[in-house]
């Protein structure tokens, strides 16, 4: 019986169910370091800084680790890429067009106009 797949072309299969029970746990520890930093924060083991600094990086480490495999990025990269780039580039000129009437506003509320003033006696 022939295969589905030509020769040298290995079918493609995406993460395992045991790879998912992996990150499973390792998003499970790092939400278990969060609330030990925040508890050795209150306790005044470490300082507030230092714990934010590394509740922080936990939460980096368990994003990218979602993304990566829940969200499937590390096996569809070249289909987000597409998808992406144009997204930054389409973002940034949005930005640099939007920009103007930020400045213009932000100006104009430091500086408010006053309401124009009546030369007739009536309303």
């Amino acid at each position: 019986m022939a295969s589905a797949h030509p020769p040298g072309e290995h079918a493609h299969h995406g993460p395992t169910f045991q790879l998912y029970m992996i990150v499973a746990t390792a998003l499970a520890i790092f939400t278990g370091l969060s609330f030990v930093f925040n508890y050795m924060a209150r306790e005044h083991m470490i300082g507030v800084e230092t714990s934010f600094v590394l509740i922080l990086g936990v939460a980096v480490c368990k994003a990218v680790l979602v993304g990566l495999f829940f969200m499937h990025l590390k096996y569809e990269w070249g289909k987000l890429y597409f998808m992406i780039v144009p997204a930054f580039i389409l973002g940034a000129m949005m930005m640099f067009v939007l920009l103007p009437d930020i400045v213009i506003s932000w100006q104009a509320s430091k500086h408010p106009l006053e309401p124009p003033v009546s030369t007739s006696g009536t309303r």
